[in-house]
């Protein structure tokens, strides 16, 4: 979990006693007065006043010192608060941003155009066909030929350019201020050679940056606060999972592209992670709910299905997703994430997502409906 600031407690000293001091400033005195009268055969009267005198300043000078003490102190505790509730609210004000998801292509064995999306949430969806092989089952998309997984996934990111093409048409795209891959250079390769060919004059760089999961969506979000509405980056990525006997689920295969920026569309909040060995998943949960705007839980969590997690106030076990996309490494929270932002946006509502991430044991968080218009 990302690790919010935390401080110590200022330590205030109690404040002063000013019955105990009234007190003792009695008792001096009437040692003082006592000790005079004792004493006047043999000193002058003007000094037994003067000693008098100096005893009560000091006492006067000691009691100011430690109401002073006592100010300054609850002064600096005062100053302490305000600079911590500061710093705290300036981390969950960035803990808060998100980004929105302008476009976004899904390709999978059960989902190959946008009018398949709501099909994902219906419980009488039929699952993929498993095909079994020699080495292992697999879950493939009928419209990709070939049986090497390199060749697949070149096919795949091709394929992934042109549905690309065919949901958004001809219009106006402006250069990515950035790009973010998942999958092999080769494959990112034959996607931009057909990005060229569709958009002439849009420049993807011919090395892309690397797309470490949740750690890549955090970085996205920062670049895009106070950005231009039409600057965006362009996230993407292929998976054609290889058959193993020993997988608890099926080779899995998707493609998915994202143009994200910062206006107009569902927005990903930056999530959270979770590491097995030192946070506890429903704490997790929980500081993931903080993120949103909205009070209430997110009605589902899309997921595929994950053993051995501890019950957590989202419903993990409604919308698993393994039987229309098999295992899919790397590429599972791209696909989960893309899943619940179309349930967000369809339905106005906050959609959960948990998926495994590259770095960290899973990786979670909300996607919630656009804004713009309210």
């Amino acid at each position: 979990m990302i690790k919010a600031p935390e401080f110590a407690l200022y330590p205030e000293v109690q404040p002063p006693a000013y019955s105990r001091w009234i007190a003792s400033g009695m008792v001096l005195c009437t040692l003082a007065g006592g000790t005079t009268v004792l004493l006047r055969a043999f000193i002058e009267a003007r000094l037994a006043v003067a000693g008098v005198t100096l005893v009560l300043l000091i006492w006067l000078l000691a009691l100011l010192v430690r109401v002073v003490f006592y100010r300054v102190n609850q002064h600096n505790a005062r100053c302490y608060a305000m600079s911590v509730e500061q710093v705290q609210r300036t981390w969950w004000a960035r803990h808060r941003q998100t980004v929105a998801l302008v476009e976004a292509v899904l390709l999978g064995p059960t989902c190959s155009a946008p009018e398949h999306r709501g099909s994902f949430f219906d419980p009488d969806h039929q699952p993929a066909l498993v095909q079994e092989m020699p080495e292992g089952a697999v879950i493939r998309l009928r419209q990709i030929l070939g049986r090497e997984t390199v060749e697949r996934e070149r096919q795949l990111a091709i394929f992934l350019a042109l549905q690309w093409r065919e949901q958004r048409g001809d219009g106006p795209l402006a250069d990515p201020l950035r790009c973010y891959w998942q999958g092999s250079a080769n494959a990112w390769r034959a996607f931009v050679t057909e990005v060229k060919k569709i958009y002439p004059q849009v420049q993807l760089p011919e090395l892309p940056e690397p797309w470490q999961g949740i750690g890549s969506l955090d970085e996205i979000i920062d670049l895009l606060q106070g950005m231009s509405a039409d600057t965006c980056i362009l996230c993407a990525g292929v998976q054609s999972t290889p058959p193993e006997s020993d997988r608890r689920f099926p080779g899995g295969e998707a493609a998915v592209l994202w143009l994200l920026g910062s206006q107009s569309g569902v927005r990903f909040l930056r999530g959270e992670w979770f590491s097995a060995d030192v946070d506890e998943l429903p704490k997790v949960v929980e500081r993931a709910q903080q993120q949103s705007s909205f009070e209430v839980s997110a009605p589902i969590c899309v997921s595929l299905l994950q053993p051995d997690i501890p019950a957590i106030r989202w419903n993990t076990r409604q919308n698993v997703q393994n039987t229309h996309f098999g295992a899919l490494e790397n590429l599972e929270a791209m696909v989960l994430q893309t899943l619940a932002a179309w349930y967000a946006e369809q339905h106005g509502v906050p959609c959960a997502w948990l998926a495994s991430d590259p770095h960290h044991t899973l990786a979670l968080g909300i996607v919630e409906p656009d804004d713009s218009s309210s």
